[in-house]
C-alpha cells in the first residue's frame, strides 16, 4: 500500500514488483478464500487468521510498497517491517485500489486499523496527500484488500504470529 519514508513516514510509489499468486486448483478457483493461506511462503497469523505476505523490509522495499498494482490476491498482503516501534505515517501515493492498513507494535497486537483507505484523487500532489497513522507506535505494518479487516474481524488487541519463514525472524 501505502509507503514512502518521511523522516518517520512510509508510503506506496514505484514499479508493480511480484506477489504469490496461487496455483489453480482442481475445482478451477485461484482466489483463495479471505483467511485461507494460499501459498507456502511468509505468513501473518492475526488470531486464527493466516495471511500470506510479501515483505517490505527495506527502506526502497518499503518506499515502493504496493504503489503502481492494480490489484492485491484476496487473503494476501504486504508487511512493512521497520527497526523501532513508532507512530509511523502512510500515504497512498500512485495506489489503484483501496487497503485496509492494520498497524502492529513490537508487542506483537493490533494497536489501530485504519480502513478502507481511499485511493488518491487524480491529480493530488504530493503535498497534498493525506497521511494515515496509528493511535498508538507501530513496528509492524499489515496492508491487506480494503474491506478485509472487517470481513476477518480484525480489531484492535489482537494477537499477531509471524509463522513459517518469519517465525522467530522479528519478534512475533
Amino acid at each position: 500500500m501505502a509507503a514512502g519514508l518521511l523522516a518517520a513516514a512510509a508510503a506506496c510509489g514505484g514499479a508493480p514488483t511480484p506477489i504469490p499468486t496461487a496455483a489453480p486448483s482442481s475445482d478451477s478457483s485461484s482466489t483463495p478464500a479471505i483467511g485461507q493461506t494460499p501459498v507456502a511462503g511468509p505468513v501473518v497469523r492475526v488470531n486464527e487468521t493466516d495471511i500470506a505476505v510479501e515483505l517490505a523490509e527495506s527502506p526502497e522495499e518499503r518506499i515502493k510498497g504496493l504503489s503502481g498494482r492494480a490489484s492485491l490476491d484476496a487473503g494476501t498482503g504486504m508487511l512493512f517491517v521497520f527497526e523501532k516501534a513508532e507512530r509511523l505515517r502512510f500515504w497512498m501515493r500512485e495506489m489503484e485500489f483501496p487497503l485496509d492498513i492494520v498497524w502492529i507494535s513490537a508487542g506483537c497486537r493490533v494497536v489501530d486499523v485504519s480502513e478502507n483507505v481511499p485511493v488518491p484523487e487524480p491529480g493530488t500532489t504530493l503535498n497534498d496527500l493525506p497521511r494515515y497513522s496509528p493511535d498508538a507506535p507501530a513496528k509492524y505494518v499489515l496492508e491487506i484488500n480494503g474491506g478485509e479487516a472487517a470481513a476477518l474481524g480484525l480489531a484492535v488487541g489482537d494477537r499477531v504470529e509471524f509463522r513459517d519463514e518469519l517465525a522467530g525472524r522479528y519478534g512475533c
